[in-house]
């Protein structure tokens, strides 16, 4: 199994990837972000050219305002992972994507952007104030985490918030997921937002195949079609609301038969709002 992150690459099964990218941003370019904190941005151009940056097997691409929730993750100034604003104020991704080794990213090297469906243009930025990664993470167990941004968004048509799914998704159900993730293994960058549909697994199912009875959801897809390298923290959605957030994946590829797993959000909900309120 391999993790979705734009920063993790596949090694062997069941062993958690958690490489992160260690170039380290110039000081003045995290000036720059916080200077245009609440402003749309202009001259601001992060890195998306790092080979581990790509997008969802065998997506459409967004148009503008579609997901007005998804956000992109940006470590020292490279894309690392999706996530969903939750609140005008926090955003929830996954724990892997916050988390290198034993240790959680400082605040300050992580920053969010919301509102455009393009890595490289467009949209809002805001700086991080705490990251809450769930405490029990660990071996595809818990794999979420909830952010604190610096300076709430204005919420509007183009940015807005996503609500949680409290009960168990219908097995069987159709849900959309996003992101910026690999067009397939090793494939080409797409610096446009992707999607794609999938379907629900049996919660039993799911966890005979993993061995772990809380907290998974699997999503089957055709083949090449799903998740791969990018993807992590970001959303899967049923009837509008948030159902899943992406995790992890087979080694076998991205877009195999394998299903593609994601943290159950109805799971998680007494956590989240125990975090940010």
């Amino acid at each position: 199994m391999f993790r979705l992150n734009g920063c993790g690459k596949s090694r062997t099964m069941l062993h958690l990837l958690l490489l992160m990218v260690v170039t380290v941003m110039a000081a003045s370019s995290l000036n720059i972000a916080v200077a245009l904190e609440a402003k749309p941005r202009s001259n601001v151009v992060f890195d998306t050219s790092s080979p581990p940056v790509n997008r969802i097997v065998g997506g459409t691409s967004a148009s503008a305002n579609l997901f007005p929730y998804q956000v992109a993750l940006f470590l020292k100034g490279l894309f690392n992972c999706g996530g969903s604003l939750i609140t005008a104020k926090w955003v929830l991704t996954a724990a892997h994507c916050v988390i290198s080794g034993n240790q959680v990213a400082h605040p300050s090297l992580m920053v969010v952007l919301a509102g455009t469906v393009y890595l490289n243009r467009g949209g809002v930025l805001r700086t991080v104030r705490r990251i809450i990664p769930h405490e029990g993470y660990g071996n595809h167990q818990n794999d979420i985490a909830v952010m604190e941004l610096q300076q709430a968004y204005q919420l509007g048509s183009s940015i807005s918030t996503i609500a949680l799914w409290r009960t168990e998704v219908p097995t069987g159900s159709n849900v959309i997921i996003i992101g910026w993730g690999r067009l397939y293994t090793g494939g080409p960058i797409s610096n446009v937002l992707q999607y794609n549909w999938a379907t629900t697994l049996p919660k039993l199912a799911c966890a005979r195949e993993y061995g772990i009875i809380f907290g998974l959801l699997c999503l089957s897809t055709s083949v090449n079609n799903g998740a791969c390298f990018g993807d992590s923290g970001g959303p899967a959605v049923y009837n509008n609301q948030l159902v899943g957030v992406s995790s992890f994946g087979s080694t076998k590829g991205c877009g195999s038969f394998i299903p593609d797993v994601y943290a159950l959000v109805s799971d998680y909900v007494q956590w989240i709002e125990s975090r940010i309120n």
